[in-house]
């Protein structure tokens, strides 16, 4: 006789709420999976792997890049190695590091969400372990979430227990008090807590777990915390304003663009102010005209535990126009190794002003083996904002697209300040049409004291220094004297230009994303010159052709 207990079963088909990369998915079919760097093939839980790589590979976000492709053989090779993991760790929570809450919490909602790539083909008996598994993994939350860290962690670990307890038959009891902690949660961290990391992308995932959640209430009919549309609605003006003409978001501080479809999906669920009335929104500067938008990021790196993703991009910006990015920055390399990865956090992988190779912010070497490089040394003021007729600075305005007079933004930072005793200013106006952007960099000693300390380091040559302009890939580059050509995909031209003061030049770049399983070769504009006193400044200008 068969004691086993029968599936408990969903109350409702669930929906695959998170979709990948294609690319990725494909790759997968083939027989690797690359996380963090590293490849795995044949038995993907076989071999022993770092403690991120083992969080990526027993949380399943690769069944995301799996659903993305969606064919027969997608969803044959996600049952199996669902099938698979649930063999093996047939006796329920133990103290792996596949146990930890947020992984859990992660692993629960891929395997809710991507149901119908699991199950089909299964009987009963077959199934049994899945859902088995889901109640083991339930009651392991629901004791364990409050050991996660503020943040992302425990936003994961309360909305798999949430979701979990609201899409599965019989463990309603356990639904409401798990919504009411991950309301109360979000709402007790705040945007602050959540913006810490001063990554988009994060902001952006934490975002779509309270919207999942959300929309998971109001299918199954269950009244949810006001808490819960309070904090979705005051993270929302927040990404707005990060949001990208292309719907894309900017690549700062160890995030990527963001899944797609995902940014625009949660802010259509969100209610309350479009954008920030003024200020920065995370810790960056928005200018949109027409349909060209600007992201310039205009604080410090994060301290505490996000310093060890943080991006040493200080005023680096990124530029799209309509549906194409322009100027970007290379984006996060942890996703093809330690050497990407420590690259990737320096001045010259983003679009931003570089010292003599020297990044804004310096990078100390971690103790640990498995462990990110800290990130250490920080500009201690950062400024940005638009000047009112006194001059004085005031804080930047998110702004209407569509306004008659330029969009204009004075920023600043002492990064190069104990080090070389300079100061760099950089000032942008971007057209009302959006069609031109015009920029001044600038070096200079300010003080007597800065004067001394450069003068003490600057040698016989001058100190150089680099603008660098990264190109996205599919932008069309060439030189033309001392003016860089550019063409879009779409055949719109543009052209680069500057005063003089320095020398243009093509290099190679790329382009890293955790969506290709490689980086991928592009351009960048430099604009190389020499600081010979004791203050510099270089003009230069990007603009549509025929425009100015």
């Amino acid at each position: 006789m068969n004691d086993t207990p029968s599936p408990r079963g969903f109350l409702r088909r669930p929906e695959p709420k998170a979709i990948g990369h294609s690319g990725l998915g494909e790759q997968i079919i083939a027989g690797q999976i690359n996380l963090g760097g590293v490849t795995l093939t044949g038995d993907f839980f076989a071999v022993a792997t770092s403690a991120s790589v083992a969080a990526e590979l027993h949380g399943f976000g690769w069944l995301d890049d799996l659903a993305a492709v969606g064919s027969p053989k997608a969803r044959s090779i996600a049952q199996h190695h669902v099938l698979h993991w649930l063999r093996k760790h047939r006796a329920g929570p133990r103290d792996g590091p596949e146990w930890q809450p947020a992984i859990a919490g992660r692993r629960v909602l891929r395997w809710i969400f991507h149901a119908g790539m699991i199950l089909p083909g299964l009987d009963r008996d077959e199934a049994e372990p899945y859902f088995r598994a889901l109640d083991q993994h339930l009651t392991h939350l629901r004791g364990s979430w409050y050991d996660c860290p503020d943040g992302l962690p425990r936003l994961e670990a309360l909305a798999g227990l949430a979701i979990g307890a609201m899409s599965l038959r019989d463990r309603h009891v356990m639904a409401g008090p798990a919504l009411i902690a991950l309301a109360e949660e979000a709402d007790a961290m705040g945007v602050a807590t959540l913006s810490e990391s001063r990554c988009p992308e994060t902001l952006l995932d934490g975002m779509a777990l309270l919207v999942w959640a959300q929309e998971i209430a109001d299918e199954s009919g269950i009244e949810s915390p006001p808490e819960l549309r309070t904090i979705i609605a005051e993270i929302a003006p927040i990404l707005r304003a990060l949001r990208h003409a292309d719907g894309s978001l900017p690549r700062f501080h160890g995030g990527g663009r963001g899944a797609a479809g995902r940014l625009d999906r949660c802010l259509r669920a969100a209610e309350g102010a479009a954008l920030p009335a003024h200020g920065l929104a995370m810790g960056f500067a928005r200018m949109a005209r027409g349909r060209t938008t600007l992201i310039l990021d205009a604080s410090p790196p994060p301290g505490g535990p996000a310093a060890a993703r943080a991006h040493a991009s200080t005023l680096a910006f990124e530029l799209t126009v309509a549906r194409q990015p322009l100027i970007v920055n290379c984006g996060p390399g942890d996703g093809f190794g330690p050497l990407w990865a420590r690259a990737s956090r320096a001045t010259p992988s983003h679009s931003a002003l570089c010292l003599e190779g020297l990044s804004s912010s310096r990078l100390s070497a971690s103790r640990q083996k498995d462990e990110p490089d800290i990130l250490t040394e920080r500009p201690g003021l950062v400024w940005a904002g638009d000047c009112d007729a006194l001059g004085n600075l005031t804080p930047p305005d998110c702004g209407p697209a569509h306004a008659q007079d330029p969009a204009h933004l004075l920023a600043g930072h002492d990064g190069w300040l104990d080090s070389h005793g300079l100061t760099h200013l950089r000032e942008l106006w971007l057209a009302p049409d959006g069609g031109a952007l015009e920029g001044e960099d600038s070096l200079a000693a300010l003080d007597a004291t800065a004067q001394a300390r450069l003068d003490h380091l600057r040698g016989p040559d001058g100190l150089a220094f680099d603008i660098r302009f990264h190109l996205h890939p599919e932008v069309e580059a060439r030189q033309q004297d001392q003016d860089i050509l550019l063409t879009l995909p779409t055949g719109d031209e543009w052209r680069f230009a500057h005063d003089g003061v320095g020398r243009v030049a093509l290099e190679a770049s790329c382009l890293l994303d955790r969506g290709l399983p490689e980086p991928r070769p592009a351009r960048q504009i430099v604009l190389s010159a020499r600081l010979q006193g004791r203050a510099i400044q270089i003009g230069w200008t990007l603009a549509r052709s025929g425009a100015r």
